[in-house]
Order: C-alpha cells, then structure tokens, then sequence
C-alpha cells in the first residue's frame, strides 16, 4: 500500500450515501466488537447526518476505509460504533475521524460525547484512553454475552456556564492544578526570633528555620503579640534590630477578647497545669497562651517555638485543636549520613554514582538550572543551588564518569506524609534516561515500606524525557505548574488492611476507595474512586496498581505464578535484601519494568496481571522472597535476543544456555516489586500444595488461595 495515501472525511448524506454498503458490510463482519445494528439503521442515520465516513483516493473514486456511526442528545453525544478496515490501520484514522466529531460538537456547544466499550477488550479500552474518554461508569451488558461495559466520557472544551469536571486521562487522581505549592503556614514564637542573634546557643536551628522558607518549605508569619513582648523586653534608649525584622514578616492579629477569655484558660491547663492551678502565670505564659491562640484562631497550620513546655504538650494540642507544635530542631539537615552512595552501569558507556550534593558541585548544577531556563531567584529559593552543605533540604547529583547529569532536591517538609522536590536532568547526555530513572528511584526509597505518601516533584519546562519517564512510575502532569505528582502506596492491598489503607489515602490526599472490599474479578475490572478534587472517577485495577506503584490490590480472587530464581541473581534482579551492599547495583534496577526469562513452555504460566511470586532456589535454603505483577510475557528467538530484552534482566548473553538449551526464551516482564518482610519457606509451599521441590524448578501457576496463604506468612496480611 502506498505510503502517499491521502484521507478526508465524508459527512453529509449525498457522500456518505454511496458508501452505504461498505459500512454495513464491515459492520457485519465485526458484530463482535462493534455490536448489531439493522441496515436501515445506517441508512436513517446517515440521512440524520449521524455517519462519517473516512475515504481514501483510488484514481477517480473514494474507496471506503472505515466510519463513525453516533447518535446526540443535547448536550451530549453517544459513538455508536468506530471502525478502520485492517488495511489502513496505523495511519491514524481513528484519531482522525474522533477529532472531527469533537470539532464539530464543540462548534455546536456539545458538552461532552460518551463510548461504550466492552471491558474485556484491551486494545479498545486503550485506544479510548489515549483519546482522552476517562471511565466514567460500568454498567452490565446483553443478556446474552452478559459482558461488562465500561461507559467512557471526553468532556470537550466548550465555554460552559459551568466548570468542566476536571477528569482526565493525564490527571486520573483529579489532584489540584494549581500553581501554588502546598506550602504550611507557621507563626513563629519570640525565642525563635531572638535565637537568630550569632551569640545564641540555638543560633543554627533558627537559621534553618529561615532556609526553610527560603526553599519553599513553609511560610512564616508572626502574630500581632510580638510587638506587646517586644516592647516589654526592649532595653531602654537602644534599638531593637528584631522590631524591624518582625515588621518585615506576615502579622496575624490576637483573637478578639471574648475568644480568648474563652481558649487561653483551656490552653493554660495543658501547657501550664501547675503555674495554672496556683493562679501564678508570668507574663511570658500569658504571650505564649495568645501565640497558640493566634494559630488556632486563623486556622494556621501550627507555632514553631523553643519553648519546652508548650513542646511536651504538642500531642495533646494536635489532638484537641488540630494544631502543630514545631521545634526549630525539625528544620535542620539530619539526613546526609544516612544516604548511601549508589553505582549503576548505563547504557552510556558510564557508570552512574548518586551522591550527596557538594560545594564543588554547585557551578555543574547551575549550568543544568541555566539550561533549562530556571531564573537566578528560582535557582536560590526552590532549587537550593547556591547553599553548599548547609541547608535543610536533601540535595543529591547523578554523576555519568566526571559529568554531572542529574540533580534533585528534596525538601525537609513538614505535611505529613508528603515528599516535595525539584528534580532537573542534562537531557542532552547519553545518560539522560538513565539518570532520571536513578533519581526517581531514589526519591521511591525515601517512602517508608507500608506508607501511604504523596509526593510532588517540580520539573522545568525543558524536561521532556523525565515527564515521559516519570509517567511509567505513576506521576501525573499538573500542566499549570509543570509539576509531577503520584500517590505511594508501598504495601499490598488486601481485605485485612484495606479499612486502614483508605483512611491513610484520605489522610494524606483525599482519594477515596470503596468502603467495602471489591471482590477481584480480572484485572482491568474497574473501580470507582473519589479523587482528590471531590469528582469520582472509574479507573481499572491496573491503571490503579500503576498509579499507587508499588502497590498491588492483592483481593481474593486473584491468581498467580510461582517463578523460580537462582540466587546469584535474585538480589540484581529484586533487590530485595533488607541489608544495604556496598557492592554497585546491577543495571537491571533502574527499569521500572524489569524482565524474567525462561524457557519456551512457561509462556503459558503467564496472565497479564498476575501476581508473580519470585522463589529463591538455593542449596541450602529455598523461600520466596519478593512478588511482583505481571505486566505481559512474549517469546523471542535465542539469536535474536538483544539488548532491549537483556538489560532489564541480569542475564548476559553467554548466560542464556543456563536457563535451557531450547532455541526460544519466554520474557516475562514485570513491575511493581515488594519484597517479603519475612520470606516464605518451602515447608509453608509444601503445606499449601505449591508443589515439591523438583516441581518449583519451572513456573508453577497458584490458585488465588495459595497467593493468599504465602502473603499471609510473608506479609502478614
């Protein structure tokens, strides 16, 4: 077929009208996909103008090569039936035909068009995805299939007297596209103040305060009681340099009197019982009684204060007024000993090393900032680029041989259960994919294992490929801010701990599961979830594990596949030993989506969606320790295995004989690992009927309730 073809729609009866056959013909042939229609169906709908029609040119006639049947209902429309004949497949037209209905109903003031698709069909579901109709609902199909469908929305951007709802294939989660950050708003106590003197023993954890509003972490206000102290601790005849500093800051008036002679007797009695009860409260009390007053009055997040007292009641005052106490000591740097140094080979001829952020690294990290047009003043502020050792946040460098490629900066914040950084790559190096992967990696790591945390992360406008690949670990775009934003869950899911899974989920970002368990049916079932913005949305049970990474909905229901692995290559491959090596890790780490190879007949061990249980098959012990899920399996011709198929695995090509001697190889490919807090031993296999030892030495499918019996032991769910 020539790759010259030109296509145009057809629209209106007279050119639809002689096409007619070819329409019901395809139709016909493809009730499976599309469904049943009468022919005189067709034929009133196109008359109604109902039918395009996409052609081709073939010398002086338009040969037929596909159609979008539609019905409308103001202000919305249905599609009926979308079709390209095999032939002409891959050049778009699908695409091509949809964006014509958008344009036409947008010019009509259409709000929105809908597609039923059935839920079993992949390639449909994924081509409607990529169109941007988001699950809207699952509703139940023909008595006689009885199949699933899945009724899909595409909110056309037509001026509305009301908001469109926001829901969107790139922002799933409905998080806030907003370009404000997340920033919590501290009223600062008078000690902390005074311990920026130099001469002050708290003189650094002041410091840190100030870097930390510096770098976005929070913001700083003072309350209208700063003056009143002030002026009552001030020397007479001298200036007092913190006057001018306090009038620089936010002001928050003191509560009106009659809130006050209300709140600060309840505050007395927490922060100063004794001094309370013996009616002896010094002046400073009182000020400080009105400073916890100031916060809780104008709903602010918290005081940051030195003061012993108010800091030993800091869980009774979260707990009664929802306000935090904040030492200045939280805003220090404690984390760099911590962070060890990390080695990965690259496609780049390259070793990468993360490594702590230095003062040597600063001019290597503006020229990445500069690059990418980030202003000297974002470059200060968000970007820490100019504070050597010395600021709170987490600074790290990606380092491809003596080149810097990559930086990230975390900051020390203090949301609880949110991660927010900037992350920056040289797009131009040969390690540029690399590099973004090992940071993105990295910022995984710092989430504790069963947490529910969400992080954002800034990226310049420069940063193509590390959007592109922080879509494969679960980020959405906030295109107002260029921000990259995704929910954590590093735990499975399961009927025991889902109550406290979706009250962690609404805690930490207002998504809302199910009250109940879902019973799990097949992997792209969908779910209904409240989404951040107060919308619901239906999103499958893979687009969820994908977007909560790594987290698995291991429900009832849902089967597996037991995998054996040697032990000299299940620590490359999962990484799953609690114990930090000092050893450079294999390249096999920085895939999100690593790959597992076998032999030809293990093909058939593979559902896509299955949970994958990888079976340490040691001498001297065999457990398993890690699972994973299966994202789909395909077979490859021994000589023709390449490098794309080798490097997320740890095997070379000289190894491939180990695994059998057969000519082709399964590849399995999976993602989402969690290792076993508690490896599983082969004597619970055995008690669960997995198999005998000389069975476990090739892939064993698992009926779902052996999958919940060896998660039960190695999980403790």
């Amino acid at each position: 077929m020539s790759n010259d073809l030109s296509f145009h729609i057809l629209t209106s009866y007279s050119e639809v009208s002689m096409h007619l056959p070819a329409v019901v013909a395809a139709a016909d042939n493809n009730k499976h996909a599309l469904g049943f229609f009468p022919k005189s169906v067709f034929t009133d709908f196109a008359r109604r103008e109902l039918l395009f029609v996409i052609a081709t040119r073939d010398g002086q006639s338009d040969e037929y090569a596909g159609h979008l049947l539609f019905d409308v209902t103001f202000p919305k429309a249905h599609v009926r039936q979308i079709y390209v004949k095999n032939i002409y497949r891959g050049h778009g037209l699908g695409r091509l035909i949809l964006d014509a209905l958008k344009a036409q109903l947008t010019s009509l003031q259409y709000i929105s068009i809908q597609a039923r698709v059935a839920e079993d069909l992949q390639d449909a579901n994924a081509f409607w995805e990529a169109q941007g109709f988001y699950p809207q609902r699952v509703s139940t199909g023909g008595q006689t299939k009885k199949r699933m469908i899945v009724v899909r929305a595409h909110e056309l951007e037509t001026p509305q007297l009301f908001q469109p709802s926001g829901i969107s294939v790139t922002n799933p989660l409905g998080f806030e596209n907003k370009l404000e950050d997340i920033r919590p708003l501290l009223l600062l106590d008078l000690n902390v103040l005074f311990d920026l003197g130099p001469r002050r023993a708290r003189h650094e954890q002041a410091i840190a305060v100030f870097r930390a509003e510096r770098g976005q972490t929070c913001s700083l206000a003072i309350s209208s009681e700063i003056d009143a102290e002030l002026k009552r601790t001030a020397h007479k005849g001298k200036t007092d340099p913190m006057q001018a500093l306090a009038r620089a800051l936010p002001r928050f008036p003191i509560p009106p009197v009659e809130y006050t002679d209300v709140l600060c007797p309840q505050l007395a009695k927490i922060v100063f019982p004794d001094r309370t009860a013996a009616n002896s409260l010094t002046a400073n009390d009182i000020s400080d009684l009105r400073h916890l007053a100031t916060s809780i009055f104008h709903g602010l997040h918290g005081l940051i204060t030195s003061d012993s007292s108010i800091l030993n009641c800091s869980a009774q005052l979260r707990k009664e007024f929802s306000i935090e106490v904040i030492s200045p000591e939280s805003f220090q740097n404690d984390t760099v000993e911590r962070r060890p140094v990390e080695s990965q080979p690259s496609t780049a001829e390259d070793t990468l090393t993360l490594l702590t952020a230095q003062p040597d690294d600063e001019p290597s990290i503006r020229d990445i900032l500069n690059a990418l047009d980030v202003t000297p003043a974002a470059m200060a502020s968000r970007w820490a680029a100019f504070d050597g050792g010395g600021h709170p946040s987490q600074r790290v460098v990606v380092r491809a041989g003596s080149n810097v490629t990559g930086y990230l900066v975390l900051a020390k914040t203090l949301l609880k259960n949110t991660l927010i950084g900037s992350i920056a790559v040289s797009e131009s190096s040969a390690a540029a994919s690399d590099t973004a992967r090992l940071l993105l990696n990295f910022v995984d790591e710092q989430n504790d294992f069963s947490a529910v945390n969400r992080i954002r992360l800034h990226s310049p406008s420069k940063q193509a490929l590390v959007r592109e690949i922080a879509a494969g670990y679960g980020y959405s775009r906030q295109l107002a801010n260029n921000e990259l934003q995704k929910v954590r869950i590093g735990d499975v899911i399961t009927e025991k701990n889902w109550g406290i899974v979706r009250r962690k989920l609404i805690e930490c970002c207002d998504i809302t599961l199910p009250s109940s368990p879902v019973q799990f049916s097949h992997i792209d079932q969908q779910i209904s979830v409240g989404r951040a913005d107060g919308e619901l949305a239906l999103l499958s049970i893979f687009r969820l594990e994908s977007l909560f990474s790594p987290g698995l909905f291991c429900l009832h229901g849902r089967k597996g596949v037991l995998v054996p692995v040697q032990p000299q290559y299940a620590e490359p491959l999962l990484n799953h030993s609690p114990q930090l090596s000092l050893l450079p890790r294999s390249r096999a780490q920085l895939s999100r989506q690593r790959h597992y190879i076998g032999g030809p007949a293990t093909i058939r061990s593979f559902t896509r969606g299955d949970i994958i249980l990888f079976y340490e098959s040691g001498r001297h012990s065999a457990q398993v320790v890690a699972l994973a899920r299966v994202a789909g399996a395909y077979q490859r011709d021994m000589n023709l295995i390449d490098h794309e198929d080798l490097a997320p695995s740890v095997l070379e090509e000289k190894l491939l004989t180990e695994i059998g001697k057969a000519k082709f190889k399964t590849i399995v490919i999976f993602e989402n690992i969690i290792r076993f807090r508690r490896p599983v031993p082969m004597e619970t296999l055995q008690k669960l009927k997995c198999g005998e030892p000389h069975q476990l030495l090739t892939a064993q499918r698992l009926s779902a309730e052996q999958v919940q019996g060896i998660l039960q032991l190695g999980l403790n769910v």
